[in-house]
C-alpha cells in the first residue's frame, strides 16, 4: 500500500508512527523467535499498544523532553519499543552497542548526560556494575529481561517499571507527544571512533523525517506491487543505517522485519527469504571465504570447471550490466555453468530466492568482492553514508549501476566535490551537529553542507566514486600519495587474512601489519597433517607464511610500485574491540593498532 506522504504535516517521528499505527494496525511489522521456537508475530497495534506502555512508564519515571535515556541491547522488538518509546514522547534516545566495555558504556552515559539506562539484558549490568557510582547524573537502570540484585537501589526491574505507568492516562501522553517539534533532537548517535573517542552526532525529528520520505521514495521499485517487503534485522540497531531500515523506514513502506540470531544467521536468512539483504562488507568477504575454501578442497579438474562457470557468469552479467543482448553461445554456456556450479553456490547459500535487492555499506567493498558475486548473478550494491546524514548520501540499484561507485544521490540530497576533493553532502538528514562540540560542528558542518572527510569524485553521469579518506593518506618519503584502505581490502581477500592494517607514512616503502584467520588457519594446519586449536599455535603452522608471502605478490600485481606491500608482519594476536583495536561495528582503528605495534612496524623499517 502505497502512502500519502502529503497527509504527514509535522515532520516527527510521531507522525509517522500514528499514521502507520491508522492505516495497517492488523498488519504483521516484527516477528521474532522465543528460545529457537517457531516465529512469533507483532502487529502494528501490539507494537503501538506496547510503545504507549512503556512511554507512560517513561513519563512516570519523570523523564522530559530534552532528557537522556541511554539504550543498550541486541536487535529485537524490545529494543524497537524502547527506542521508538523514548523518541515519541521528547526523551533523547542515546543507543549503546552492546559490544562495548564497561569503559566506553560509562563514558557515554557520562558524556551524553544520561538521565535513565535502559539495559535491555541482565548480563549488561555485570559490564558497568563498577562504574554505575562514577556515573553522576544517573538516575534509575531499567533492567528489561531478568531480575536484577535487589540490593541496589538505581536497578528497577521491568514490571515495576511499566506499573509505574498506570498512573498515567493515555490523554497525558498525547499531550506530550504533541508538543514534539520538528528540530526536536530525537538520538545521539555516537561515531565508531576510529580516530579517537566518539563523537556524539545530533539528529532531530525533521532529520529521521526526511530520512523516511527519502528511503520511501528510493524504495518505490520495490513496492509496486501489494507485496510487502521483508528485511531481516541481524546488525545492531545502535548503527544509524540499521536502524533506519528497520526502525525507521518501515513507517512508511510497512515493511516485515525479522529478527534473526547471529548464531544460527544462515538458517535463519534460508527460513527468512528476505526481499531486501543487507550486509557489512565483511559479511560478503566471509561467504566468498567460505565458498572459496569449499573450491580449494576440490580436485583439480572440478576447479577448472569451478573457475570457468565464473567466468562465464561474469560475462553474462557483464552484457546484463552493459544492456546488451547476450549471443547464443554465451546464453548456452551460461544454462550449462548454472547448472554445473552456480546453481549449486546459490542453494548452499538458500536466501537469495525472493531477493529483489542486496545491499553492502558500512565502508565500501572490495572490487574482487563484488566482481565475485556478480559472477554469480548476485548484484550487490553500495550505500554510503555518514552517520552526521543518517547513513544516507547515496545509493546503487541494478537500474543505476556502475562498478567501483557508490551511486547517486539519495532523493532530496545533493552531493558536490570541493576544491580540495572532499565529498559535501546537503540534505534534510544532515544533522545539526555534534553534542558538547562546537568546534568540530564548525569544521564539518558549513552553510548546510557536511563535509565528510572522504575524498572522491562524480562522474559524467553522476555516479559517486570514493578515493579515499582525507585524514587517512598516507605520504611517502618520495611525496607520493596513497590510499591504505583499498590495500587492505585487497590484502583481506585472501581466506587466511582476517584484518590487515597497512603503515608507510614518511617511508620510502608500503608494510602490512596481518592476522589470521583461525578457522581457516586450522583447515590449512589439517591439510599439513596438524591438529591445532588456538591463535598462538596457528602461528608455528609450517608453509604459513609463505602461503601469504604468494598471496601479498599477487596482490602487489595488481598495484602500482609505490603501492605494494615490500614487508609484511603476522601479529601475535588477534584485532578485538576488547583490545581497543576494533570499533563495536568490527572497523579497523587504524591508530590504536599501529601505535600498539609500533615496534613491529619500525622493524620493518630496519
Amino acid at each position: 500500500m502505497l502512502i500519502n506522504l502529503e497527509r504527514v504535516m509535522k515532520n516527527t517521528l510521531v507522525e509517522l508512527l500514528v499514521k502507520r499505527l491508522d492505516e495497517t494496525p492488523d498488519r504483521v511489522y516484527l516477528k521474532y523467535r522465543k528460545e529457537g521456537a517457531q516465529w512469533h508475530e507483532v502487529t502494528w497495534k501490539e507494537y503501538g499498544t506496547r510503545i504507549e506502555s512503556f512511554s507512560r512508564a517513561l513519563m512516570a519515571l519523570g523523564v522530559n523532553r530534552g532528557d537522556k535515556v541511554a539504550l543498550i541491547g541486541t536487535s529485537s522488538p524490545d529494543w524497537f519499543v524502547a527506542d521508538m518509546s523514548i523518541m515519541t514522547t521528547g526523551a533523547i534516545t542515546v543507543p549503546i552497542y552492546f559490544t562495548s566495555s564497561g569503559e566506553q558504556i560509562a563514558y557515554i552515559l557520562n558524556h551524553s548526560e544520561a538521565k535513565i539506562f535502559i539495559v535491555l539484558d541482565k548480563e549488561y549490568l555485570s559490564k558497568i556494575e563498577n562504574h554505575l557510582k562514577n556515573i553522576s547524573l544517573l538516575e534509575q537502570v531499567v533492567v528489561v529481561n531478568g531480575e536484577p540484585p535487589a540490593d541496589n537501589p538505581l536497578l528497577i526491574d521491568f514490571p515495576t517499571f511499566i506499573k509505574g505507568g498506570d498512573s498515567l492516562s493515555f490523554e497525558e501522553l498525547k499531550t506530550r507527544r504533541a508538543s514534539i517539534t520538528p528540530d526536536m533532537i530525537a538520538t545521539y548517535v555516537y561515531t565508531s571512533g576510529t580516530t579517537g573517542m566518539p563523537k556524539a552526532a545530533m539528529l532531530t525529528h525533521r532529520n529521521y523525517y526526511s530520512a523516511a520520505v527519502s528511503a520511501y521514495e528510493w524504495e518505490k521499485f520495490l513496492i509496486k506491487t501489494d507485496e510487502q517487503i521483508i528485511t531481516p534485522s541481524f546488525l545492531t540497531l545502535a548503527h544509524v543505517f540499521e536502524r533506519n531500515t528497520s526502525l525507521l523506514t518501515p513507517l512508511l513502506t510497512g515493511a516485515c522485519v525479522y529478527f534473526g540470531d547471529l548464531s544460527r544467521a544462515l538458517d535463519d536468512m534460508r527460513d527468512i527469504q528476505p526481499t531486501v539483504v543487507v550486509g557489512l562488507p565483511r559479511t560478503w568477504e566471509k561467504a566468498f571465504e567460505t565458498i572459496m575454501a569449499n573450491r580449494n578442497a576440490m580436485p583439480a579438474k572440478k576447479q577448472k570447471i569451478f573457475d570457468w562457470a565464473l567466468r562465464v557468469g561474469r560475462d553474462y552479467n557483464r552484457h546484463l550490466y552493459e544492456r546488451k543482448k547476450a549471443p547464443l553461445t554465451l546464453k548456452t554456456a551460461h544454462a550449462i555453468a548454472h547448472k554445473l556450479v552456480i546453481q549449486k553456490i546459490l542453494d548452499g547459500l538458500g536466501f537469495f530466492k525472493n531477493a529483489k535487492h542486496i545491499m553492502t555499506g558500512g565502508a565500501v567493498s572490495s572490487r574482487e568482492i563484488i566482481d565475485f558475486f556478480f559472477s554469480l548473478g548476485l548484484w550487490i550494491c553500495q550505500v554510503y553514508g555518514q552517520t552526521e546524514a543518517l547513513g544516507m548520501a547515496s545509493v546503487e540499484t541494478r537500474e543505476y549501476m556502475r562498478f567501483g561507485s557508490v551511486g547517486k544521490p539519495f532523493p532530496f540530497t545533493e552531493i558536490k566535490i570541493a576544491a580540495d576533493g572532499e565529498i559535501m553532502v546537503k540534505s534534510g538528514m544532515v544533522s545539526p551537529g555534534y553534542y558538547k562540540d562546537p568546534e568540530l560542528t564548525k569544521e564539518t558542518f558549513k552553510d548546510g553542507w557536511l563535509y565528510s572527510g572522504d575524498l572522491g569524485y562524480i562522474d559524467e553521469d553522476g555516479f559517486l566514486f570514493i578515493t579515499g579518506r582525507k585524514k587517512d593518506i598516507i605520504i611517502t618519503s618520495g611525496a607520493k600519495n596513497i590510499t591504505p584502505a583499498k590495500i587492505e581490502a585487497s590484502l583481506m581477500i585472501s581466506p587466511l587474512v582476517e584484518h590487515a592494517v597497512v603503515a608507510g607514512d614518511g617511508k620510502n616503502y608500503i608494510t602490512a601489519l596481518l592476522t589470521l584467520n583461525l578457522e581457516e588457519g586450522i583447515a590449512f594446519a589439517r591439510k599439513q597433517g596438524i591438529e591445532i586449536a588456538d591463535y598462538q599455535s596457528l602461528l608455528t603452522v609450517p608453509g604459513l607464511r609463505k602461503e601469504l608471502e604468494k598471496h601479498v605478490a599477487q596482490i602487489n600485481e595488481k598495484y602500482s610500485r609505490v603501492e605494494q606491500v615490500k614487508k609484511f608482519t603476522i601479529l601475535p594476536e588477534p584485532l578485538t574491540v576488547e583490545g581497543d583495536e576494533l570499533t563495536s561495528l568490527n572497523k579497523i582503528k587504524r591508530f590504536a593498532v599501529m601505535k600498539k605495534y609500533e615496534k613491529e612496524i619500525d622493524a620493518m623499517y630496519s
